[in-house]
């Protein structure tokens, strides 16, 4: 960890917990209140599946993304099966964003990205094609039976374990989670899943709040969770419900849990096909006092002004933004627009 990034860190912390007066603030010391001004700004996010992948996207746009003044971080997504037992993907991540001064955060994909040996145990699973025509195990959320999956939520919740302290020591602050998902980490109610045997949409409900339940249990001080409430599937039912579970365990407008929009784009946040679905979204999660992130929806080139506005509306906390887009024709609207949410932020820390 830079020295740099360090002292950026402790002086927010001062700020928060102490009014500005000089004190001396152990590790995990500030209050939980502190996490959202802690991930709250723009990210850049970048996919990548090993290290070789990321130092191509670094030399093609994270590099040049990461140059773009205020900045809260950099956000790596990686498939679980690419971190499983060797972090040295997340590792070289965080040099990329320490390098830049710049925070940083993580997420794993699950769904057809579970590591093999989870399947070998025994794991319910379907099978599904990939975009390059082979068919991948998926984890299913349930039994035959509509008993848990316990295989899958025992490895997931040690791999959240291992993440949380990896987070901890690296004064990392937002660890994205994922769903038991399917082509992404967001959630899956698609066809393939409602034809298992077993399904139920209370079975099906239930195994996803027991992914919140495990994430809930790894956040705290300094740690915020977030999981993504959009997904494959008419789902805005689901969503509105999982709200409510998070808001019924840790109570209102906490920043131990953010939920994610990760269809943000010119149409709305949710990615849905017409208005009604994000009508019906925007009923389900933002009337709900719970704090929200938001992804761009693809790596592209927008009307930048118009999609940010977007955050305002909906109180946002804090946005992702493919590396791409940082080195399209509309770069330079788009750095003004992270500078204009940097200084919103930087008033008042965005919450609902």
């Amino acid at each position: 960890m830079s020295k740099a990034v360090s002292r950026r860190g402790f002086l927010r912390c001062v700020a928060v917990c102490a009014g500005g007066a000089p004190a001396v603030l152990a590790r995990g010391s500030c209050p939980v209140a502190d996490n959202a001004s802690l991930v709250s700004g723009t990210w850049v996010l970048q996919q990548a599946g090993s290290v070789q992948e990321l130092e191509s996207g670094r030399a093609r746009w994270i590099d040049t993304a990461l140059q773009t003044p205020s900045l809260r971080g950099f956000c790596l997504r990686v498939p679980w099966k690419a971190i499983d037992g060797d972090f040295s993907l997340l590792q070289s991540g965080l040099a990329i964003a320490r390098q830049h001064r710049v925070d940083y955060s993580l997420r794993f994909m699950a769904g057809r990205h579970t590591p093999a040996r989870v399947f070998e145990q025994g794991c319910s699973n379907y099978r599904k094609r990939n975009p390059n025509g082979a068919m991948e195990k998926v984890p299913a959320p349930f039994l035959p039976d509509g008993t848990p999956n316990e295989i899958f939520e025992q490895e997931y919740e040690e791999l959240v374990a291992q993440l949380a302290r990896w987070c901890r020591e690296q004064d990392v602050h937002l660890l994205h989670l994922a769903w038991y998902g399917q082509d992404w980490a967001e959630l899956n109610y698609g066809r393939e899943v409602r034809a298992l045997p077993g399904y139920t949409f209370e079975n099906w409900l239930r195994a996803h709040k027991r992914l919140v339940d495990i994430g809930l249990k790894h956040a705290g001080e300094g740690l915020a969770v977030e999981l993504p409430f959009s997904g494959y599937g008419p789902c805005w039912e689901a969503a509105g419900a999982l709200a409510d579970h998070v808001i019924a365990k840790i109570g209102p407008w906490r920043p131990l849990f953010f939920c994610q929009a990760n269809g943000w784009g010119p149409q709305g946040d949710w990615g849905a096909p017409n208005s009604e679905t994000e009508a019906r979204f925007d009923d389900s999660v933002w009337t709900k006092p719970i704090c929200r992130g938001q992804q761009m929806i693809q790596p592209r080139d927008y009307d930048w002004p118009v999609v940010f506005e977007k955050l305002y509306q909906n109180q946002a906390t804090y946005c992702e933004v493919y590396a791409p887009s940082f080195t399209l024709a509309r770069r330079a609207r788009l750095a003004e627009e992270v500078r204009k949410f940097a200084e919103h932020c930087r008033k008042s820390t965005p919450l609902p």
